[in-house]
């Protein structure tokens, strides 16, 4: 099975197009609406679990377009925190895997290279 493809905007964190522009692509979809509140139809255990997923997230990983995919991982992590040793091993792989795919794994963050900000210049003081 092939690997999935990167998205651009992950591959712009990690600075791929900085060496090689030319591999830029364009026309991706680009989602700018905010994730927003939990479903209205997750009980109080998922709106919970839907919080804290979003918390722990980089900030501006998760979009309107992933409030599906947010909302299953909350109720797998609702399901695992209520029958962790009942819970189907394929069920809390699943969980893993979307919490990954979120970015929130120690491999897939070390897979970010987000530029730092960098230094306030100390000589503008002496421009005025």
């Amino acid at each position: 099975m092939p690997r999935p493809r990167t998205p651009s905007k992950i591959l712009d964190a990690r600075g791929a197009f900085k060496k090689n522009p030319q591999r830029k692509r364009d026309g991706e979809p680009e989602v700018k609406s905010p994730l927003g509140a939990p479903p209205e139809h997750l009980n109080e255990s998922e709106a919970g679990c839907w919080h804290e997923i979003v918390s722990y997230a980089a900030m501006g990983v998760l979009t309107q377009a992933d409030r599906l995919s947010v909302e299953i991982a909350a109720r797998l992590l609702a399901e695992s925190r209520v029958g962790f040793i009942e819970m189907p091993t394929a069920r809390l792989s699943r969980l893993h895997v979307m919490l990954g795919q979120f970015g929130m794994t120690p491999s897939e963050r070390s897979k970010l290279n987000i530029e730092k900000p960098r230094d306030a210049n100390p000589f503008t003081a002496f421009d005025e």
